[in-house]
């Protein structure tokens, strides 16, 4: 899961043609890692690149589209939350995002630190939501599963899962 935000990270600095023909080379990784922040230095041959990502700072998801779908019982219950969703602010230092974008009235994904988790729900800040995944994580769309939806109580949907869109 880290390499895959890695080479996300990478493409934003380098550009996708560039990540391509340096991935057919070989790559050294440094990575210090202080709790905070995250210093990645990459090496390949005639490059260096060095990064420190402030781990609060929205640059650490660089997301800006997710999707949010299911094929079990959330597509049912839920499925005015379902759809695409933009970036919308950080909040409780995490991104939030907006969405579906398709729809009229739009709902908000966004971190709950009261719940350690994020809530998908009609309003920001709100503690009512259609759909709950309790994780710390800082990008929503790298949470590996246990999304849950509402329907009277709240139920583990196995196939309900929140992904990057990239741009």
């Amino acid at each position: 899961m880290f390499s895959k935000c890695l080479i996300v990270l990478l493409s934003i600095h380098l550009g996708c043609s560039t990540l391509v023909s340096m991935l057919t080379e070989s790559i050294d990784v440094t990575i210090e890692d202080d709790g905070k922040t995250l210093k990645t230095k990459h090496t390949v041959p005639d490059l260096e690149i060095e990064n420190t990502l402030n781990k609060t700072d929205f640059t650490f998801c660089p997301c800006k589209k997710i999707l949010v779908s299911s094929l079990g019982e959330a597509a049912n219950v839920q499925s005015a939350a379902l759809g695409v969703y933009q970036y919308y602010q950080e909040y409780s230092g995490h991104p939030s995002y907006y969405g579906p974008t398709n729809l009229h009235r739009s709902n908000r994904l966004y971190y709950s630190s009261q719940y350690q988790g994020y809530i998908l729900g009609d309003k920001l800040g709100s503690n009512v939501g259609y759909l709950y995944v309790p994780s710390t994580l800082n990008c929503p769309y790298l949470i590996p599963g246990g999304w849950q939806y509402y329907a009277g109580r709240w139920f583990v949907d196995a196939t309900l899962v929140v992904r990057c869109i990239p741009s």
